[in-house]
C-alpha cells in the first residue's frame, strides 16, 4: 500500500465492512474514517468525495453477454447473480433496482470476498454488478455499462464532532492526492 510505504512508522487498522456498518462504526466512535456511499450522509458525519466509479455489469470474457457494450436491467436480472450481501452499496443499488421494478433478483451466490465473486463470474456460474475500477484489471472479466449508465460516488467520511488526529488527517490528504 503505497500510504503505509511513505509513512512507515504509522500504524493502521484497515476494517473491510458495507457502507452501513462503517456509518455505524463512525457514528458510534468506533473507527475515525472510513469509505462510504457518498449519498443519504447522516448529519453527523462530513465527508469528502474522493472518487465516482461507474457501476457496470460484469460478466466472463466467454459469456453471450461479453460482445454488447451495454446492458439493459432486464437481461441482468434474468441471469443467475453473485453478490455482496447486504450492506455493502453494491447489494443496496442491485436491492434498490429490484424494489424500483417489483422484481426478485435470482441470487445463486453471497459473499462477502471480491475474489471469491470474481472467481465465480470467471466460471460462469453467475454475473454480478462492480465498480468499473474492479474490472479494468481482470482481463478474463468484461464490465457492462447499465443502460442507462449508473455512478457511485464514494467519500471518505468522520464523524462532524470526531478527533481526527495528525495520521488521520495525513491520511485523507494522501488519498486525496493520489486518487
Amino acid at each position: 500500500m503505497a500510504f503505509k510505504s511513505a509513512y512507515p512508522n504509522l500504524k493502521m487498522t484497515v476494517i473491510e465492512a458495507g457502507t452501513q456498518d462503517i456509518r455505524k462504526m463512525l457514528l458510534h466512535g468506533e473507527i475515525d474514517l472510513g469509505v462510504i456511499r457518498n449519498t443519504d450522509v447522516p448529519e453527523d458525519l462530513e465527508v469528502d468525495q474522493i472518487f465516482r466509479s461507474e457501476m457496470v455489469a460484469v460478466v466472463s470474457q466467454n459469456h453471450p453477454f461479453a460482445n454488447k457494450h451495454s446492458l439493459d436491467f432486464d437481461e441482468f436480472f434474468d441471469e443467475e447473480l453473485v453478490m455482496f450481501k447486504p450492506g455493502y452499496f453494491h447489494r443496496d443499488f442491485i436491492d434498490e433496482e429490484c424494489e424500483r421494478r417489483n422484481i426478485e433478483a435470482k441470487f445463486s451466490f453471497e459473499t462477502n470476498l471480491l475474489p471469491m465473486i470474481l472467481s465465480i463470474v470467471k466460471r460462469e456460474f453467475a454475473i454480478t454488478a462492480l465498480l468499473e475500477l474492479v474490472t479494468g484489471h481482470e482481463s478474463e472479466l468484461k464490465g457492462l455499462s447499465f443502460k442507462p449508465p449508473v455512478f457511485v460516488d464514494l467519500a471518505l467520511a468522520w464523524r462532524k464532532d470526531g478527533y481526527l488526529s495528525r495520521a488521520d488527517r495525513t491520511f485523507i490528504d494522501f488519498v486525496k492526492k493520489h486518487l
